[in-house]
């Protein structure tokens, strides 16, 4: 449409909507809009725009977002559009992701698809915003 641009997100820019602190632990599924923060334990998979997982996070299941920045441990696979991964994370798992950026020092066992081989699944495809 003449006149109408589609405004991209700046996650970067967008404030933190909520924290899961370190020393909190949640057991079930978690599903989020805009960016959160988890420093906690999840049992669980968890699903959003972005999510930062500082030092101190630690997840056991599956993670869909857009933006994905892992500085702590994940044990399950990652699935997201952009997965960077800082010089603390540790990701026991499998990476399906378009972008992919490695600090030195992180620590990755499992295969990754990235680039042209990403296939975002219907999680990841449904929280598109246009």
């Amino acid at each position: 449409m003449l006149g109408r641009r589609k405004e991209k997100l700046n996650y970067d820019a967008q404030e933190v909507k909520s924290i899961l602190a370190e020393g909190l632990k949640i057991e079930g599924m978690i599903k989020a809009e805009g960016k959160i923060r988890v420093d906690g334990t999840v049992v669980g998979d968890v699903y959003g725009d972005f999510i930062v997982f500082g030092k101190s996070a630690s997840v056991k299941g599956n993670v869909f977002a857009k933006r994905v920045v892992l500085m702590g441990k994940v044990e399950g696979d990652v699935e997201a559009e952009v997965l960077e991964l800082k010089s603390s994370a540790q990701l026991k798992g499998n990476a399906s992701v378009k972008e992919f950026l490695v600090e030195k020092g992180a620590s990755l066992s499992g295969s990754v698809k990235s680039g042209s081989f990403f296939e975002g699944s219907q999680e990841v495809q449904s929280s598109k915003k246009e």
